[in-house]
């Protein structure tokens, strides 16, 4: 993504998102090599921005964690959002940007992939669902195990948390005492 793909972007982003105009898009023209592993994808046609993809470190700062800060966002990331202009929609495109982002994250040493659905776009699930993802309940939240507790990401009540195993050692499993599934060996 360049700064020139800006206005083209936040076009297509304001289709996605309520505050595409807010959007923090700053982060994904940083330094690569900063903590939030920001990484932007876009697709041209004929000059113009018919696609975007963006994903970040995930943010996640709590004492007694037993993983660093830097670890977490290096090892799962959150697809931040994906766009396709409409005309463009249903091609495959958006399979193509995200399965990309996904390539990018493995090869920066990625485990988890995690993404958030709005409410009321149920049109999403299938879409996920065929991408391979697991689409929780609204606002069931992610337990993740991160060091040697269990923490759940995403619980806000107006979301969908959907995730994906970057690598094969990530898994829903059931630990002791906790009555839900638990994604392990992601940090």
């Amino acid at each position: 993504m360049e700064r020139s793909d800006l206005p083209e972007i936040r076009v297509l982003l304001e289709d996605v998102a309520d505050n595409a105009d807010s959007m923090a898009l700053d982060i994904y023209f940083g330094d690569p090599s900063g903590n939030r592993f920001a990484t932007c994808l876009v697709a041209e046609r004929h000059g113009d921005v018919v696609g975007v993809v963006g994903g970040v470190g995930l943010s996640l700062t709590l004492a007694g964690l037993g993983v660093s800060e830097m670890e977490i966002a290096r090892r799962i990331r959150l697809l931040d959002f994906l766009a396709v202009r409409p005309a463009d929609r249903g091609a495959g495109l958006g399979t193509l940007l995200t399965t990309s982002l996904l390539d990018q994250f493995r090869g920066e040493g990625a485990r988890l992939a995690v993404t958030y659905l709005a409410a009321g776009r149920h049109d999403l699930v299938p879409v996920y669902t065929g991408w391979g993802w697991t689409v929780g309940l609204r606002g069931a939240g992610l337990p993740v195990r991160i060091g040697s507790d269990p923490l759940v990401i995403g619980d806000e009540p107006a979301l969908r948390t959907a995730w994906k195993a970057l690598t094969p050692g990530v898994r829903a499993s059931t630990l002791p005492g906790i009555r839900v599934p638990v994604v392990t060996g992601a940090a």
